[in-house]
């Protein structure tokens, strides 16, 4: 069987990577809300704020349609938000800070992911799609069980704090893979914007 290409697999690892990172404090979410002050409420408040956030923002960015160089800014401008939302955990000290972060790490998501499913469309290959996508969806359940189990260990065993900085390590990371796939795209050069 043919490989996947490698423009593919750039993507593939950057997004699981991603998902690693977010991944780590969802099954403690809750725990973790009433560590900042929150409760139950605030947890499902919380989450509420990022999945509407995300659905509005993705609808309303993308009605346009955006030529190939705009998506790809697009696509590296909605990282980095989604980056800075992922650092802005250390700064949260109660409720308000929480929904902050989850506005911008929505945002973030909200301006990146359709771009990122038409590049994995884009860098699938056509006679290993069904291969491809299967491998893709697989690879993100299997990084999510994973997740979970490491972000409660690392939660557990040296505290929030530390979780916190093993999302921060995952998102940066998942950036620079994100950067790396435009210079590759792109050529030489990074040219992002």
């Amino acid at each position: 069987m043919k490989r996947p290409n490698f423009l593919y697999r750039l993507l593939v690892l950057s997004f699981t990577i991603s998902c690693f990172s977010e991944g780590v404090i969802v099954p403690i979410y809750a725990i973790f809300v009433q560590k900042v002050g929150g409760d139950i409420l605030d947890a499902g408040v919380a989450m509420g704020i990022f999945l509407i956030t995300d659905g509005v923002f993705t609808m309303l960015i993308h009605r346009i349609k955006w030529n190939p160089r705009q998506r790809l800014n697009l696509l590296v401008g909605g990282w980095l938000i989604w980056v800075i939302g992922i650092f802005s955990y250390l700064l949260i000290s109660n409720i308000w800070m929480l929904f902050l972060s989850q506005i911008l790490t929505a945002i973030g998501n909200a301006v990146a992911d359709p771009v990122f499913d038409q590049e994995l469309s884009d860098h699938t290959d056509k006679d290993l799609e069904e291969f491809e996508w299967g491998f893709f969806e697989g690879s993100k359940s299997l990084i999510d069980g994973a997740a979970a189990i490491i972000g409660a260990s690392v939660a557990a065993y040296f505290g929030f704090k530390n979780l916190i900085y093993t999302m921060i390590v995952a998102a940066t990371l998942s950036f620079v893979l994100i950067v790396i796939y435009i210079s590759k795209l792109r050529g030489k050069k990074i040219e992002i914007l």
